[in-house]
Order: C-alpha cells, then sequence, then structure tokens
C-alpha cells in the first residue's frame, strides 16, 4: 500500500508538473519544481535510499519529458533525494521554518548542479542570465510551496496507508 502510494504522488507529481504550473508561470514567470518536492518528501519520510531512487526515477522522466541533458535531473534530484534523506534524521522535521530552509537550499542545490552539469557536458551552449533569474524565482517559489505540499502529502499518506504499517524505516529504533 504505501508502494503505491508513492506510486500514485510520483504520477500525480508529473501531472502536477506538466499541467498547473503553467498557471504559476503565468503569475511569476517561473515554475516551481515539484519533481523536486515529492522528492524532498519521500526523502524524509523514507530515508535516503528512498530519496535516491524517488530522486532519480521522477529526474529521469523530468529529462525525458523535457528533452534537454538526460540524466541531469536524475542525478542532481537523486543527490538532493540522498542528501535531504540524511540531513533529516537528527533534526525536527514537522517545524515549518525547518522546511523552508531545507527546500530553499535543496532547491539551490539542484539549480547548481543541473547548471555545472549542464556546462560540463554542453559547454558550447552557456548558462543565460534568464535561467539564473528564472532559478531564484523557482528557489523562492519551492520554498514557500513547500510547507502546504508537504504537510498535503504527509496527510494524505496519513490516511491512505494504513497505521498498521507503523513507524517508517527512518524512524524505527
Amino acid at each position: 500500500m504505501t508502494f503505491l502510494f508513492y506510486l500514485f504522488a510520483a504520477a500525480g507529481t508529473i501531472v502536477f508538473q506538466t499541467s498547473i504550473t503553467e498557471y504559476f508561470h503565468a503569475w511569476t514567470s517561473a515554475r516551481p519544481d515539484a519533481m523536486l518536492l515529492v522528492t524532498l518528501y519521500i526523502g524524509m519520510r523514507r530515508g535516503s535510499e528512498g530519496g535516491l531512487i524517488t530522486g532519480f526515477i521522477l529526474g529521469l522522466l523530468q529529462d525525458i519529458l523535457s528533452g534537454g541533458l538526460l540524466g541531469a535531473n536524475s542525478l542532481s534530484k537523486g543527490l538532493s533525494g540522498y542528501l535531504t534523506g540524511g540531513l533529516v534524521r537528527n533534526i525536527a522535521r514537522r517545524n515549518w521554518f525547518f522546511l523552508v530552509a531545507l527546500v530553499f537550499f535543496a532547491t539551490a542545490f539542484n539549480v547548481l548542479l543541473w547548471a555545472a552539469l549542464s556546462l560540463l557536458f554542453q559547454p558550447d551552449l552557456g548558462i543565460s542570465a534568464g535561467y539564473w533569474l528564472a532559478s531564484l524565482k523557482t528557489i523562492a517559489l519551492n520554498a514557500v510551496l513547500a510547507p502546504f505540499i508537504i504537510h498535503l502529502l504527509g496527510r494524505i499518506e496519513s490516511r491512505l496507508v494504513p497505521s498498521s504499517l507503523g513507524v517508517p524505516y527512518p524512524d524505527r529504533p
């Protein structure tokens, strides 16, 4: 049942990323990275391995759907999920300020790593100033939306996944 929830969360993320983020783009000229937000959520709930696998799969799907540099998003999102899963083990994750700061720095890490990979594998294209401006807006938008989306996913998971499954893997003694 837990696997099905994460599968539906990933499918919902793809739908959200391809359709609803257009409204954000119309208002702010930037799109939130919903796939990164779900990757960070699963990394917080299931640990480093869950964040790594989710980030890799969602990043690969994002690479395929966007037609960009294949593997750049999968690597950056996979590493972001892995690092997030490792960080939250010792930190209170229900604090909204922590969620905002975590998503802010994870999105910044994702943007910088993607830019470095793009420059490494496509040096002739370069990175424009518009990319950096849109990335700053995406970082801010992800940080603002993070507490709401993570809380919403947590509520949905707590209602769909039976409590008999117990505490998720990273929190077990």
